[in-house]
């Protein structure tokens, strides 16, 4: 059976690919290119795909209610759900630049709870339940092995590339004031607020879905860490 991995470069992708490979799958990769043609819409991709034989099909994030989820529940595919909370990835986005720069992260917020899952861990469930079937019709929440807090990240990542990175707590007109500064629309600025100031109940509850369908435990933060170190040095 041949895999079609769509974002085959992106943060997840390029580990299904990766693991996809190792389990001896024959695998396509399909990567963005604005010069060439958009997709169909996510219904069309559904009944494109079932024409073509697809037979199973894995979604990274969506919504259970949204157009494409919607279609893949009314189709004859075996298909399966992955809902990730935070990436452990999104640090390097967020904190790298700053932290090799100043040594300092600046943020509202610093007892939030989040339990940040690993990409690839993300990478290694996605391959699992295309490889060995059996998954048709789950939603799978995926967290890390811990829920920790902003605070504890910065430490983490101090401890990781070997100095003290200091934590300044903003309050939320700071951030805003902050983020505004940097460039970053009013619209997300606000989404953020609202989403980093009330994290729901699943952002931060772990849970051992990681464990459950590759047998092997969820990679934590320090782990991650460790295997970035460079990206937040100077």
């Amino acid at each position: 059976m041949t895999m079609l991995v769509t974002g085959a470069t992106g943060t997840v992708g390029r580990h299904v690919v990766e693991e996809l490979l190792e389990a001896g799958r024959q695998v396509r990769a399909l990567t963005r290119n604005p010069a060439k043609a958009t997709l169909p819409e996510g219904v069309e991709v559904v009944a494109l795909a079932v024409k073509a034989g697809v037979r199973r099909a894995t979604v990274l994030g969506g919504r259970e209610d949204g157009a494409l989820e919607q279609a893949l529940a009314a189709s004859d595919l075996e298909w399966t759900l992955l809902h990730p909370v935070e990436f452990m990835s999104n640090t390097l986005q967020w904190w790298a630049h700053s932290i090799r720069t100043e040594g300092v992260i600046k943020e509202p917020f610093g007892d939030r709870l989040s339990a940040l899952v690993h990409e690839r861990d993300i990478a290694a469930v996605a391959a699992k339940v295309l490889v060995e079937g059996g998954h048709g019709g789950k939603a799978y929440t995926l967290t890390g092995p811990e829920a920790i807090t902003l605070k504890e990240k910065v430490a983490i990542l101090g401890s990781a590339i070997g100095k003290d990175v200091a934590f300044v707590e903003l309050t939320v007109d700071e951030a805003r004031a902050k983020w505004a500064a940097d460039g970053m629309g009013e619209q997300t600025i606000e989404f953020l607020i609202g989403a980093l100031g009330n994290t729901p109940e699943v952002g931060y509850t772990v849970v051992p879905t990681v464990r459950e369908v590759t047998g092997q435990e969820a990679r934590g933060f320090a782990q991650w860490a460790s295997e970035n170190a460079d990206a937040f040095r100077a």
